[in-house]
C-alpha cells in the first residue's frame, strides 16, 4: 500500500508567472529536467526569449555570502574567443520524417516530457497533460502499428484543471520515477507503476527533479522559487530552502548547487540549515548549471549570455567566462567520457551550450576556448543532448531537432515536425496552438542508438537515426588517446 505524506486536504496556491527557464539537459544517460507542458518556441524573430509559463515572485531573495576566510584574488580572466563556425559541413544528411518514427501515447492529452530509463534501454517514460504517466517497453524492432506494453501511472486528479504532469525522472539506478505535477505534488513510483510515497506540495508546479546518485535524496524545484530535499527511502523532508532558486543540481552525495535570479550560484549541504557558499558572477538571471563529475567543474548560464566555470566550486572562487553568445544562455551539457582508471587524461574536456541566439556552441573547458559553432537552426535552441557515447548531439528549436556528428560539428539527420508549416524558414500558422508546438523533451536511450522527444500534439515520436559516417573520427576516441 502507498505511504501518503501529504494532508487529506491540501491548498495548493498556484502561480501565474515563472522565471524559470525550462528544460536543461543533463543527468543520466541524456534524460532532462522536465518543463512545464505547455512550454515551447514559436515562430517569429531570432530575438524573442524562451516562453515563460507559470510565475513566481518579482524578486529575489538575497543568498548568504560565503567566500573563504582568506579571498583569493584572481585576475580577471581574458575573454574567451569566439571561436570561427564551420558552417554545415557535408556529410549525408538524412531526413527522418513521421512515418520513419514510432508514436507513442497518441491515446493521451499533450506529451511533451520523455525520458529513457538509464539502465534498460528499452523502457521509456511519458507524462501528459491528462495526470497520465505511461512506462513503455520499446522494442529496438517497434513499429506504430505494433501493441507496444505500457503500463499507466494515474495521478490522482486535483480540483484544478490545470493536472499536468510536469516534471519526470528516473533514479539512477532505473528502479524509480519520481514525477511532479502543476498542484505542487511530488510522487514516487516503482517500475511497476505503484505508488510508494506522496509528498508534501510545493506552492506552485514542480519543474525540476533530481536524485543523487545513491537515489536515497531527491530534490525538487517549484516555480514558486522553492527547493525540497526528501529523503527517498522513508518520503520525509529533510530539509527546504526559501531562496529564489532557477536550476539545481548534485555534486556529490550530500552536496548540490543552487542558481538563482539574482544571478547567484550557491553550494548547500544536507547537514547544513544555510548556504556553505554563495557568488553572484552573473550580470542577471541564472538559467541553468551542470556539474561534471570528471573534471568537477560547475558550468552556469544566464540571461547575460555567458557560461561560467567554476572551477571549485565547494569553495566558490571566482569563475572564468566563456563568452559568445549574443542572448541568453538556456541549456548546457558536458559531453559524456568513459570513466576508466586506465585511460588516460583526456586533452578536452567539451561543453555545449544553447541560446536564444539560434546558436548552439562546443566549448574545450581545459583550454577555455569555442571550439565549434553550431548555426543552423532559425530560432531559439530549447534543448541539447549528447548521445551516451558522446559522439553525436541532438539540439532542438521550434519543433525541428538536428543531430550533430560531436566532432565536425556535421548535420548528420533532421526531424521537422512542423515542415509542411514552414516558408521561408518560419512557421505559418492559423491559432496560437499551432505556433506553439516546440521540442518539450530530447532524451537518448541507453545504448544511444534512439533519441525520444515530446512534441505535444504530435505526441511522443521515438526517432532511430543511423550511425554517423565510418570515416568521422570520434571525438571520444581522440580525448583517449
Amino acid at each position: 500500500m502507498a505511504v501518503s505524506k501529504s494532508p487529506t486536504t491540501t491548498s495548493t496556491t498556484t502561480q501565474t508567472n515563472c522565471s524559470r527557464k525550462h528544460g536543461r539537459d543533463d543527468g543520466v544517460n541524456g534524460v532532462s529536467n522536465a518543463g512545464i507542458t505547455g512550454g515551447g518556441s514559436g515562430g517569429g524573430t531570432s530575438h524573442k526569449r524562451r516562453k515563460k509559463v507559470v510565475a513566481g515572485p518579482d524578486g529575489d531573495t538575497p543568498m548568504i555570502d560565503g567566500f573563504p576566510e582568506t579571498p583569493v584574488t584572481v585576475v580577471e580572466e581574458p575573454r574567451v574567443t569566439n571561436g570561427c563556425s564551420v558552417g554545415v559541413q557535408v556529410e549525408d544528411i538524412v531526413e527522418i520524417t513521421a512515418e520513419d518514427s514510432v508514436i507513442l501515447g497518441q491515446e493521451d492529452k499533450n506529451i511533451l516530457i520523455c525520458a529513457w530509463n538509464p539502465i534498460h534501454s528499452n523502457v521509456l517514460a511519458t507524462a501528459s497533460q491528462d495526470s497520465i504517466a505511461r512506462i513503455w517497453n520499446v522494442p529496438i524492432d517497434a513499429t506504430s502499428s505494433t501493441a507496444i506494453q505500457n503500463k499507466v501511472i494515474l495521478h490522482d486528479p486535483s480540483s484544478s484543471p490545470n493536472r499536468d504532469v510536469t516534471a519526470i525522472r528516473w533514479s539512477p539506478q532505473g528502479d524509480l520515477i519520481a514525477t511532479g505535477s502543476y498542484d505542487g505534488q511530488t510522487r514516487i513510483w516503482t517500475t511497476d507503476g505503484l505508488l510508494r510515497y506522496t509528498l508534501p506540495p510545493h506552492h506552485g508546479p514542480v519543474i525540476a527533479l533530481k536524485w543523487n546518485k545513491s537515489a536515497d535524496t531527491l530534490l525538487s524545484l517549484s516555480c514558486d522559487g522553492k527547493f525540497i530535499a526528501w529523503d527517498a527511502l522513508t518520503g520525509d523532508m529533510r530539509r527546504k530552502q526559501a531562496e529564489a532558486a532557477t536550476d539545481m543540481d548534485w555534486i556529490g552525495e550530500r552536496q548540490f548547487a543552487i542558481c538563482g535570479n539574482g544571478g547567484s550560484v550557491g553550494i548547500y549541504d544536507l547537514d547544513h540549515d544555510s548556504s556553505l557558499n554563495t557568488n553572484t558572477s552573473h550580470s542577471g538571471e541564472v538559467n541553468c548549471l551542470i556539474w561534471d563529475e570528471f573534471s568537477e567543474k560547475l558550468a552556469s548560464g544566464g540571461e547575460d549570455g555567458d557560461v561560467l566555470i567554476w572551477e571549485k566550486p565547494s569553495k566558490i572562487l571566482q569563475p572564468f567566462k566563456l563568452q559568445g553568445h549574443t542572448e541568453a544562455v538556456v541549456s548546457l551539457c558536458w559531453q559524456p567520457i568513459a570513466s576508466s582508471s586506465s585511460s588516460p587524461q583526456p586533452t578536452k574536456r567539451i561543453l555545449a551550450s544553447a541560446s536564444n541566439d539560434c546558436q548552439v556552441r562546443l566549448w574545450d573547458v581545459l583550454t577555455k576556448t569555442c571550439v565549434n559553432i553550431l548555426n543552423s537552426h532559425d530560432d531559439p535552441v530549447e534543448r541539447i543532448s549528447f548521445s551516451p557515447s558522446g559522439t553525436r548531439l541532438a539540439s532542438s528549436a521550434n519543433g525541428k531537432v538536428i543531430i550533430w556528428n560531436a566532432e565536425t560539428g556535421a548535420i548528420t539527420h533532421v526531424y521537422d515536425g512542423l515542415k509542411g508549416r514552414r516558408k521561408n524558414g518560419k512557421v505559418i500558422t492559423a491559432s496560437v496552438a499551432e505556433a506553439d508546438a516546440g521540442i518539450g523533451e530530447i532524451s537518448w536511450d541507453e545504448s544511444g542508438a534512439r533519441v525520444a522527444i515530446g512534441a505535444g500534439e504530435t505526441k511522443v515520436h521515438v526517432l532511430t537515426p543511423t550511425s554517423p559516417t565510418p570515416t568521422a573520427t570520434l571525438l571520444l576516441q581522440q580525448q583517449q588517446q
